[in-house]
């Protein structure tokens, strides 16, 4: 196996160095199990060209959709939007390498999907939301087959509840309905497992493999939180200075999430998965704010104390997080699914 990363190897056969046959064979059969380097790498980010462009992606896909919505588009014309999406992503993804814009490009990619098929079965009279969820699961599969970004995983991961969900609204739509939160739970704990399997299968965090877990793990967190949320915290109505709508929290309910997410981030330690903790963190931050609510201080020193103490916390843990796993690992069982100590010299 080569030493150069995909990236290197990318740009190698883009200026004629190597053929496309050989960049293939140096990446390996399995494009999922390339080697990537460790586990801090940031893949999906070479310059700022990239953010530039993602900038202006993001602006395109506001504003079709707008424009679509407001010319009362149906669903073929959301379908010609994704497909759009789609030849975006075949050029930043499978040409320019850029795999920014091409995140962009497939979350857009998804949503149109979503609103095309959503709009298509209602203009047609093809069904409900099964036919729908169904086409959007087709879709995303295919665009994975075809990009091969690891962030699909996660777009399928949703696609995949979303067909699950219709699935069960369509069989027993008020059990559903009244269990929300244990349908978004067990949602978030199935796509953790999913996120594990792979996980299991790279325990050093170096190949693509690692890649397609750390988005799992980032799309499974808010499931978890947010599920329980609606089954043991009770929110509140109010307005934020008496102009925006927002929900409240009293100091027990605080208290509850921030256990929740205390849980997830030595889960996440556990088994070496810092995505987890970081899709926690709006939830910590909300329960910061209002467990402080009581202390006699004006809502702007709430709001900043809520970010120093945030900050700080998440950089500590961050510096010292290879510290504490090793000492978490010491009195964790000897199970697979935790994975050994970082070793930054690995190589598979």
């Amino acid at each position: 196996m080569t030493d150069m990363t995909p990236d290197q190897i990318a740009a190698a056969k883009e200026a004629g160095i190597i053929t496309e046959d050989q960049a293939r064979k140096m990446l390996g059969k399995d494009e999922n199990a390339s080697v990537i380097g460790n586990e801090d790498d940031m893949r999906f980010l070479r310059s700022f060209s990239d953010v530039f462009i993602s900038i202006g992606l993001g602006l395109l896909v506001l504003g079709i959709s707008a424009a679509f919505k407001l010319i009362g588009g149906g669903g073929v014309t959301f379908l010609g939007a994704a497909a759009i999406m789609f030849l975006l992503a075949e050029f930043f993804g499978r040409k320019k390498r850029q795999h920014l814009p091409t995140l962009i490009s497939a979350l857009a990619f998804l949503w149109f999907v979503q609103l095309g098929a959503t709009g298509l079965v209602r203009d047609f009279n093809m069904g409900g939301d099964i036919t729908a969820a169904l086409i959007t699961l087709v879709a995303m599969i295919l665009f994975y087959a075809r990009i091969r970004l690891p962030f699909c995983m996660a777009l399928i991961a949703i696609s995949v509840l979303y067909l699950i969900y219709a699935v069960l609204l369509n069989i027993a739509p008020d059990f559903i309905k009244a269990n929300m939160g244990w349908a978004l739970f067990l949602g978030g704990i199935a796509t953790v497992a999913m996120a594990m399997l792979y996980d299991l299968r790279d325990q050093h965090r170096t190949t693509r493999f690692a890649d397609n877990a750390f988005w799992l793990h980032l799309t499974a967190a808010p499931l978890i939180i947010h599920g329980l949320a609606i089954e043991f915290v009770s929110l509140k109505s109010t307005k934020l200075f008496n102009l925006v709508p927002a929900v409240s929290l009293d100091q027990g309910d605080a208290s509850i999430i921030m256990i929740m997410v205390g849980i997830i981030a030595v889960f996440g330690l556990a088994i070496n998965r810092r995505a987890l903790l970081v899709s926690s963190l709006g939830y910590a931050g909300f329960a910061i704010g209002f467990l402080m609510k009581n202390t006699g201080l004006d809502i702007g020193s709430v709001v900043a104390l809520t970010f120093v103490i945030l900050g700080a916390a998440v950089m500590f843990l961050g510096v010292g997080w290879h510290k504490a796993r090793n000492g978490l690992i010491k009195i964790l069982p000897d199970w697979k699914i935790f994975p050994p100590p970082f070793d930054p010299n690995f190589r598979p």
